[in-house]
């Protein structure tokens, strides 16, 4: 996992908030929360910070034992607070990762024969940089990890994203806001009276998604997340308009699976009912989108969320994908909540620029203490490259100029294309070039640099012509010179029973023509010139799609499909 690189400031003092009052000539007093600049100041001494565990009451009993369940936090405050009265907002990591218990869990199949059977026990994006830690204690922060439901030293079991664990993150944020019970590592009823009642959340993967799940539940002491490569829809990591899929690495993995991988409180049997349940209700006979997955679906529920919102997606993150990140800002805007977008060309992670954790921190600062930082100021959509460098802003994403270009796949004459599905036996990337498997419709060569920015969809007029149901994929290909090896740029895929809904299947009938519309995963990608662009049709993407015995035979008609690009400066930008 990419770590932020953390930057100190001198400390010296032009301004000062909180209790109490401003700091005088010969310096500023010692339970003072220091800003020069436009930034907290490093002026707490961590070695003298405290650490404490508590246990915070949750509204919930998930596990049935008749006792409300319990989430474990560990906090780390500045001296100050204990002993001198000084309240500091707080930072929390909210985490399934924090626990040594790990099961092994066997996975779905989706390919009986070859299987992988893996546990996605690595965990290391559940625990905090120390270096953050120290970073932001020294500020006037109080720290806080919290091991969600079922993890770790924490009562009751996880529910994959849905509202047992967004219940218990606000219960938490609600404690640090005032209200709530909570309890210290003796059992005694403890209130957090250092608390200033301003939290912010931030984290990465499932880290990132829990502040989202909190955030959906409404006004609340929670005032700004930053969810980097988070989930915003839980549908759209183990779903895509109807088919069951998986993230990148982890076939076979849903829901279910991640909820008992994390499972890792010392009795985990107690939670076996509802993890049962968790298998049953996400249903992957049908894929179909269902009462389950709207419970998990934060972005359909942006309208709730009070706090500030600064994403962070990779450009390359088969994991958590493109879509996440991006239909979650698109909800934002719509909803006029503040917002700010970084894009790293890079997978499953965090932003690398030497520029990100200074925006991260003036962001921080800004919405905890109400620091004039400077963020307000600053474009709304970073772009950070592969090498760590940021390439440029944008005030709007897709970039301003972006307009839709639909091109035919095929000219000339209409005709039938046919191939055969290769089911479990070959990767999406040795079928890029067409041997009865796949099907590839290309540009002709580009004399001009062509920018894509924003989510490529594809009308495709398709017939399965032997099987009552098939997988369908599309891949967004660059195709370079002689030589140079082909690259998927982004792709999508549908399940054709789900062609007039995402929450009902309807019946294909064998070699009837269907028009099918899908997304691919929103992008920014230069076709250079010299290369062509590529949309390749086939059945089964090995590594994503469920995995059927190959012999699926499937037509195209490709002069009446079509695929819309979102190029920069429109039909225009497109020369050959």
């Amino acid at each position: 996992m990419r770590h932020p690189i953390l930057a100190a400031g001198a400390i010296v003092v032009s301004a000062v908030v909180g209790l109490p009052p401003m700091a005088s000539a010969e310096g500023p007093p010692a339970a003072t929360i220091v800003v020069r600049d436009g930034a907290t100041q490093p002026v707490f001494d961590y070695d003298k910070a405290i650490t404490e565990a508590v246990f915070v009451e949750v509204p919930l009993d998930t596990d049935g034992d008749g006792v409300r369940d319990r989430v474990r936090l560990e906090i780390t405050r500045p001296g100050e607070t204990e002993t001198a009265g000084l309240k500091v907002g707080s930072l929390m990591i909210a985490s399934p990762y924090l626990g040594d218990n790990w099961p092994e869990v066997p996975y779905h199949d989706v390919d009986p024969s070859s299987l992988r059977r893996q546990a996605r026990g690595d965990g290391d994006e559940g625990y905090p940089e120390e270096g953050t830690w120290e970073f932001f204690v020294r500020r006037g922060y109080a720290m806080i990890s919290m091991e969600s439901l079922g993890t770790a030293g924490s009562t009751g079991c996880p529910d994959a994203g849905g509202p047992h664990e967004a219940a218990a993150t606000r219960a938490v944020i609600d404690w640090l806001g005032g209200s709530g019970r909570a309890y210290d590592a003796a059992g005694q009823v403890i209130a957090a009276d250092w608390s200033a009642r301003k939290v912010g959340m931030y984290g990465v993967s499932y880290n990132g998604t829990l502040p989202l799940a909190a955030a959906v539940t409404g006004a609340s002491a929670l005032k700004t997340i930053i969810p980097m490569s988070a989930v915003s829809s839980w549908y759209d990591e183990y779903r895509a308009n109807g088919l069951v899929v998986a993230p990148y690495g982890w076939q076979g993995e849903d829901a279910d699976i991640h909820a008992r991988i994390v499972l890792s409180r010392r009795d985990p049997e107690v939670c076996a009912a509802a993890m049962d349940k968790l298998e049953r209700e996400q249903d992957r006979a049908t894929g179909d989108y269902s009462a389950f997955w709207a419970a998990r679906d934060y972005a359909a529920k942006a309208s709730k969320i009070k706090a500030s919102v600064f994403i962070v997606q990779g450009l390359r993150d088969w994991n958590v994908k493109t879509k996440q990140g991006v239909q979650l800002w698109e909800a934002l805007g719509r909803h006029g909540i503040d917002r700010k977008l970084w894009l790293y060309d890079g997978d499953h992670g965090s932003a690398s620029a030497p520029q990100f954790f200074p925006a991260m921190r003036r962001w921080i600062d800004h919405y905890i203490y109400d620091v004039d930082s400077g963020i307000g100021n600053e474009a709304p959509v970073t772009f950070e490259d592969a090498d760590y460098a940021v390439t440029g802003t944008s005030t709007a994403w897709p970039v301003p100029g972006s307009a839709p270009v639909t091109l035919p796949l095929a000219v000339g004459p209409a005709r039938r294309d046919t191939f055969v599905d290769n089911g479990r036996n070959a990767p999406a990337e040795q079928l890029l070039e067409p041997a009865g498997h796949s099907l590839a419709y290309k540009t002709p060569v580009l004399t001009a640099p062509a920018r894509l920015s924003g989510t490529p969809r594809v009308t495709v007029d398709v017939s399965i012509d032997n099987r009552p149901a098939a997988n369908l994929t599309a891949l967004l290909v660059d195709y370079g010179p002689a030589g140079a090896d082909p690259v998927i740029v982004t792709r999508g895929w549908i399940d054709p029973r789900n062609r007039k809904s995402l929450t009902h299947s309807a019946p294909v009938t064998p070699g009837q023509f269907y028009r099918l519309r899908w997304d691919m995963q929103p992008m920014e990608h230069v076709f250079a010139a010299g290369h062509r662009i590529g949309v390749v049709v086939l059945s089964t993407d090995y590594d994503y799609t469920l995995r059927p015995l190959p012999g699926t035979q499937l037509s195209v008609r490709p002069t009446s499909s079509t695929v819309r690009l979102p190029l920069v400066g429109g039909r225009a930008a497109l020369k050959y």
